[in-house]
Formats: structure tokens, sequence, C-alpha cells
């Protein structure tokens, strides 16, 4: 067109979502993992739950007020945020997860309130409700973010995949952290929760590879976020979390589970949830690094 002109093909001055957003998603997936894999070891091991009951909402609480505090923290105007529950629009991703995690929160503090009474009851009225909203707080920012169309990279349903991947990772690893650290012998449960801890880290792993990989990329941006991630500026980051996530846990905790060194456990928990960080912040930032148009 005569006289038009490029306004917008330049980089962000800054990134948009940074490392509150980050946050935001990996204290998520401890709270909504540690909710789903502890509910389903207390419906397995009903003689066995009592770790189970204790620490199911005192995880999910402590994460969620992470994940709440730096979104609030991250919005531009936080002291209109009470406007997304009195002017609610549920066209709207961000409204939808604010008031599942809302209803998440109150489902976690009736959690804590079964155990700290001892009422059994009041936790398995609660239960299914509970495990609906931990899925859906899990996956409603794969939502959040298939909606930004101009990030390719970001592709809804293996967004959606990978967070409920993260949550089952980042559960079993807090809770065979805590197994450790407070000596529980429970070697059924830990050898469980270790095969679970494996399984969800070998499956994370090859949809982050395949993405790479084998995605069928529609457009020079995305060629060009995907070899910053894997060959440019965030190539350390994001290879480092592959590596303290999944290669390095996997090794760790199926030594483990096979010759009963349950010492190393703790290492390998711990090195998974630094690297899930690294990962999701790593994949955040990509696409972000590029012109828009």
């Amino acid at each position: 067109m005569l006289g038009a002109e490029v306004t917008f093909d330049v980089a962000l001055p800054k990134v948009v979502w940074g490392w509150l957003v980050s946050t935001n998603m990996w204290a998520k997936s401890i709270a909504t993992g540690s909710f789903l894999i502890g509910l389903y070891f207390i419906r397995k091991y009903p003689e066995k739950d009592a770790f189970f009951r204790k620490w199911l909402p005192i995880l999910g609480l402590i994460f969620i007020a992470i994940t709440l505090l730096v979104t609030v923290l991250d919005l531009h105007h936080m002291f209109r945020f009470w406007k997304i529950f009195v002017f609610a629009h549920f066209t709207s991703a961000v409204t939808l997860g604010a008031w599942v995690v809302s209803a998440f929160v109150i489902v976690l503090l009736l959690s804590f309130w079964s155990w700290i009474t001892g009422n059994r009851k009041l936790f398995d009225k609660i239960a299914i409700p509970g495990f609906i909203l931990a899925f859906f707080s899990t996956i409603y920012t794969a939502g959040i973010m298939g909606e930004a169309t101009a990030r390719e990279l970001w592709v809804f349903p293996v967004e959606l995949f990978q967070m409920l991947l993260s949550a089952v990772l980042a559960g079993s690893a807090a809770y065979l952290l805590l197994m450790q650290i407070f000596n529980v012998q429970m070697e059924d449960v830990k050898r469980e929760l270790s095969f679970i801890f494996i399984g969800s880290a070998f499956l994370s792993a090859a949809g982050y590879i395949g993405e790479l990989l084998f995605a069928r990329m529609h457009s020079e941006f995305s060629h060009r976020a995907v070899e910053i991630l894997a060959f440019g500026e965030l190539a350390p980051m994001f290879w480092l979390g592959m590596f303290l996530t999944f290669i390095i846990p996997i090794i760790l905790v199926g030594v483990a589970t096979e010759k009963k060194k349950y010492e190393y456990l703790t290492l390998g928990s711990i090195l998974a949830l630094i690297g899930l960080w690294l990962i999701k912040h790593s994949w955040l930032l990509a696409p972000q690094m590029l012109p828009l148009s």
C-alpha cells in the first residue's frame, strides 16, 4: 500500500511476561500437583493416608499463596484486581483462571480444616470438586498462552499436557522430598511415587524435545524462537533446566528406587524443582525476544 509504514516491527522494550509469571506457573504446578498426587494416595492407601492428609493442604496453601502473590505483583493495575470478580466476563481465560483458583483456595482451606479437626468426612466430600478445580487450575494458563496468537511456540494442546505433566512431576518431587526430610518409612509408597516421578519426567522431556525437533513451524518467527531457545542466548538456561529436571533426577530416583538408596531422592527432588523453574522461564521468554510483525 502506498505510504504504508511498518510501525511495530521491533522487539518489545522489555519482556512483558517475566520471572513473576514463570514463578506463578512453577508454584501452581506444586500446589495443584500435590493435591492431585495426594488425593490419589489417600484413595489408594487409606491405611497410610495420614502423611498425605497433612501435607496436601499445607503444600497447596503455601504454593498457591506464592502463585497469587506473584500474580498480583505482576499486574500493572493490581488494585483493580477486584473488578475481575465484580465485573466478570467469562470469555477470557484470565477471568476463568481467577475464579477457578479462588475456588481451589477454598477447597485447600477446607482440606486444612479437615486435617486440623480430624474430620475425614469433610475432605471426602470435597475431594472430587477439589480434583476438578486442581485440574483446571493447572491448565488455565495454557489457555492464556494459547490466546497469544503471535506466539506460535505456545500451542494450547501441547501447553495443556506439559502443564499437567509439570504438576504431576512437581507434586511427586515435593512429596518425595518431604518423605526424606521427615524420614517417613513407607517404602511401597516411595517406590510408587518414584515411578510416577520418572514417568512424568520422561514424558515431559519427550514432549519438549519433540516440540523442538518435530513440531511443524509455520513461520520464520517460530524457527527463530526455537533457535534462541535451543542454540541462542537462552540455550544455557534451557538445557541446564533439561538436565536438572529430567536427566539427572531420573537417574538419581531410579537408582534410589532399585538400590534402596533413598538418600538420592533428596537431591533428585531438589534438582527437579529447580530445573522445572528454569525450563518454564526459558520457554516463556523465547517467543518474547522477537518482533511481533
